[in-house]
């Protein structure tokens, strides 16, 4: 065996000397390190650790609740569970086919609907919040997720408020829905508490009243292991409740009013076979332009909407289409009163004036010669102003519809409200109408004749007719005005809003838009008038048959070339100090 020699390691000063500056300055940096770590951005470092096993979870605010003017809850919300994906998991959700397999299977969804909701090119939602799989997943689906939610890492089931309309179509095109905030109102709102999981307010006073309606949300923080399941909450910040909308709607009446309808289209089915083809009841408080009912037929179920979406487009009566402000239509004879509110202003005429109605073929009086058709009521020889309204005799209205001339014809008009908006707080915004006149027809028509007013066309704007078009609002607005004789109001449906805890945050009063000068000679004459028609000799004596109260209106046919007439009822009662204004519209009701 070898023997080795030791020998003794020596190293030179000089290279020792650097060796051990080389070895103070790494340790130097790394006690600088570790203090820049620990002092300087230990606080943040902590944080960062934190947040790594930590998520915030939005906590969605349920919407005000709309009552009646009674207190009668309409709209209310319900606690419903839904199913999401914390953001920070989707990718890793996405790319498990294993996982996404055994959610479709669980919430009995395809995976295409899955795939979809967890897309990250979405731009329908903010980055902080979680993906939305299932909505109102129901207590059963929610329970699978629960039970496999040690395979489902970062699937959270939260509860969440989601809309509940009380009666289901109750006053569905005043209430409104409500539905996914899109990606325009996403963009808008986004700086006022709104994110991609919000569903706002799209119809009605759902959405008039948005901001008022939507709460604060709040959110809950909790704690993840590494595998990205919950382990503990560690704080939380309830939502608070958005304010609460009384309504001047009255529900018993309300309900009347859309019980009517009902029944109107079940006896249409059973003697004709056909459907009603679409209805619209207004009732207003002449006194303060309170909207007391307001109904539509057909109307929907705002708490199926979604579902039912496809169905309703499908249906040719417009369910969606609140005929009461939108709805246009020639007034027919219902916009007689007006005509004679101007002539007597004017001092055209008075209650003893005497009007001849010719027969045919002299005059057109009790004779269509188009159809054939001897008319109920005619023809009436001579006949007073009063007489003249209380059949609906067209002479009287012709003759005064050609004194007044369109011009003062159509100023008269637009001052009890028509071509206007009434200023009614629902959504979506309502139709003007239209009152024709010389400044229309320039404007409207091309060619050189067609631009010029003709005398005929005053005759048929006397008797609401021709291109008139107004709302029955309108009507019910204008027969206002006549009732509290020369107020016009603006109406409106919501009294009062009031925050979660009751406190009145804003309290709405009538609105006095102007107020019409009218002799009281003129309002005499005219609610005399209007009440001839309804009782025995007058168009609406066989409705009123009967009826308890004094009852003063007027009746209309509006024509439509081809089909049936519209049905028009407008008035007040009781006659003699009116509470309440009621239009009636029957599309192609006779």
């Amino acid at each position: 065996m070898r023997d080795f020699e030791l020998q003794e390691l020596t190293i030179e000063p000089k290279r020792g000397k650097a060796l051990i500056i080389f070895f103070a300055v790494v340790f130097l940096l790394l006690v600088v390190k570790l203090w820049s770590l620990q002092i300087i951005q230990g606080e943040q470092l902590s944080e960062v650790a934190l947040n790594q096993r930590t998520r915030v979870v939005p906590l969605l605010a349920p919407r005000g609740i709309i009552y009646d003017r009674n207190g009668i809850p309409l709209v209310s919300n319900r606690l419903a569970f839904t199913v999401s994906i914390l953001p920070d998991v989707a990718a890793q959700v996405r790319k498990s086919p294993e996982e996404v397999k055994l959610l479709s299977e669980l919430l009995e969804i395809s995976e295409e609907k899955i795939l979809a909701a967890l897309s990250p090119s979405r731009k329908d939602r903010l980055g902080y919040e979680p993906f939305r799989i299932l909505e109102d997943a129901g207590a059963d689906k929610a329970l699978r997720i629960y039970e496999q939610g040690w395979r489902l890492p970062g699937v959270i089931v939260e509860k969440v408020p989601v809309r509940h309309y009380v009666y289901d179509n109750f006053a569905s095109h005043m209430l409104g829905h409500v539905g996914m905030i899109s990606i325009d109102e996403l963009r808008n709102w986004s700086e006022l508490g709104y994110g991609a999981n919000h569903k706002v307010g799209k119809y009605g006073l759902e959405r008039y009243y948005e901001f008022e309606l939507k709460g604060q949300d709040g959110a809950f923080e909790i704690e993840i292991d590494a595998k990205q399941m919950p382990v503990k909450e560690l704080s939380r910040k309830n939502p608070t409740r958005g304010n609460d909308l009384i309504l001047t709607m009255d529900y018993s009446l309300q309900s009347i009013v859309e019980n009517k309808l009902r029944e109107k289209d079940l006896q249409i089915q059973k003697e004709t076979g056909e459907r009603l083809a679409g209805a619209s009841v207004v009732v207003l408080d002449p006194r303060n332009g309170q909207v007391l009912a307001l109904a539509n037929y057909p109307d929907f179920n705002p708490n199926t909407y979604n579902q039912d979406f496809l169905e309703i487009g499908k249906d040719k009566r417009s369910p969606l289409l609140n005929r009461a402000i939108r709805g246009t239509y020639p007034a027919g004879s219902a916009f007689k009163p007006l005509v004679m509110v101007g002539a007597l202003n004017e001092g055209l005429v008075n209650e003893k004036t005497i009007f001849y109605d010719a027969p045919y073929p002299y005059g057109y009086g009790g004779w269509d010669p188009e159809s054939k058709k001897r008319c109920v009521y005619g023809p009436h020889g001579h006949i007073d102003l009063l007489r003249g309204l209380q059949v609906s005799c067209n002479i009287p209205f012709y003759v005064m519809g050609r004194e007044l001339g369109i011009d003062r014809l159509s100023e008269y008009a637009r001052l009890f409200g028509f071509g206007e908006k009434t200023g009614i707080d629902l959504y979506p915004e309502e139709a003007s109408g239209l009152i024709p006149d010389r400044d229309w027809k320039r404007d409207s028509f091309k060619k050189g004749e067609d631009k010029i007013w003709y005398p005929v066309e005053t005759l048929d704007v006397a008797i609401g007719q021709g291109a008139m078009k107004v709302t029955p609002l309108q009507m019910a607005v204008f027969f206002s005005i006549l009732a509290n004789e020369g107020d016009v109001y603006q109406p409106y449906l919501v009294k009062e809003i009031r925050d979660s805890s009751g406190e009145v945050v804003c309290q709405f009063e009538p609105q006095i838009k102007r107020t019409i000068k009218l002799s009281p000679k003129t309002i005499s004459i005219l609610k005399e008038a209007l009440e001839k028609v309804t009782i025995p000799g007058g168009t609406a004596a066989r409705a009123f048959a009967d009826f308890p109260l004094k009852v003063a209106g007027k009746t209309g046919s509006a024509e439509v070339p081809g089909k049936e007439s519209h049905a028009w009822f407008v008035g007040y009662l009781p006659a003699d100090k009116p509470e309440l204004v009621i239009a009636v519209l029957v599309e192609h009701g006779g």
